[in-house]
């Protein structure tokens, strides 16, 4: 089934998104939840998300992200179309009997929006490992 695309690459690809996604949790989940409707004060303080705490973005905060990038794109364009394939199955959009039909579909949209589509992906990682499973690749 996978030609191009091994499957230690594609778990070590889904390690690096569940990676990233847990950072973008972290960073997202920083805010404090206050009340935004309070009364705006007559006199000092005028910047509504000062009450927030919100802090500067860590200089490490695109790591993950970046090195799941630089993963998705040092795959072959054969190889991204099967990660894709395998998302698609992960996704429950494709049966692993049509593994043709998401490849495909993959050669159809064409490299630039496959890449997009696995990057933007929040559960990659979910998707991709359920796809080896329904694929009957894991050990």
């Amino acid at each position: 089934m996978l030609n191009d695309l091994h499957v230690d690459q594609a778990r070590f690809i889904a390690l690096l998104a569940n990676t990233a996604r847990a950072q973008r949790d972290a960073l997202l989940g920083n805010v404090a939840e206050d009340d935004l409707d309070g009364p705006t004060p007559g006199r000092g303080e005028r910047n509504p998300t000062a009450e927030l705490g919100v802090e500067p973005l860590p200089a490490d905060s695109s790591k993950p992200a970046a090195a799941l990038r630089e993963a998705i794109s040092s795959l072959s364009v054969p190889a991204r179309r099967e990660l894709y394939a395998l998302m698609r199955i992960g996704q429950g959009h494709l049966a692993a009997k049509k593994w043709h039909h998401g490849l495909s579909e993959a050669e159809m949209l064409g490299d630039n929006a496959i890449a997009a589509a696995i990057i933007d992906d929040p559960d990659l990682h979910d998707h991709v490992m359920k796809g080896l499973y329904e694929a009957k690749l894991t050990a």
